[in-house]
């Protein structure tokens, strides 16, 4: 497995933290297995994933970060729209195996929690995905295991060569 050599910086966004998740799959997962990479450009979810070769496959990574300032985490349009309200809410099973969600808070700067979109319904607030502004409750930060750069990285590698 690689190693990463990037040192651990201060995290101040959701953009900044998912310039980390993508420097850990350019750097950790890219470099050695090129057929693996990720797209730079975005419209439904955060990261998308192509593994080209014998076995082709997409992968989606939605990333949320964490501020205390800001005091929830949120998902999805004011209104309850948008992709991932839909995708938790409406389960097509493509993205139930082919997607997960990387989060990170500002509390835990070098903490990672790779989550599948079942856990992510589990912490909803108010139990469901509704017609209201959506929240994860941040009680999952403490209920879910976390992982280090080298775990996540490890993960990933798992999860995308499944």
């Amino acid at each position: 497995m690689a190693r990463i050599t990037m040192t651990a910086q201060p995290v101040q966004s959701e953009k900044e933290f998912e310039s980390v998740v993508r420097e850990i799959i350019a750097e950790g997962i890219s470099s050695q297995f090129p057929q693996i990479y990720a797209l730079s450009n975005k419209k439904a979810v955060d990261i998308l994933i192509c593994r080209d070769g014998p076995r082709p496959k997409i992968f989606f990574i939605e990333v949320k970060f964490h501020k205390a300032a800001h005091g929830r985490l949120g998902f999805g349009g004011s209104s309850g729209s948008g992709f991932q309200p839909e995708l938790l809410h409406r389960r097509p099973h493509y993205f139930e195996e082919n997607m997960r969600w990387v989060l990170g808070d500002e509390e835990h700067p070098d903490q990672f929690w790779f989550l599948d979109n079942e856990t992510i319904r589990s912490y909803v607030a108010g139990g469901k995905i509704g017609s209201k502004f959506n929240n994860i409750q941040k009680r999952m930060f403490q209920e879910e295991q976390w992982k280090t750069r080298e775990e996540l990285l490890a993960t990933l590698l798992k999860w995308l060569n499944e």
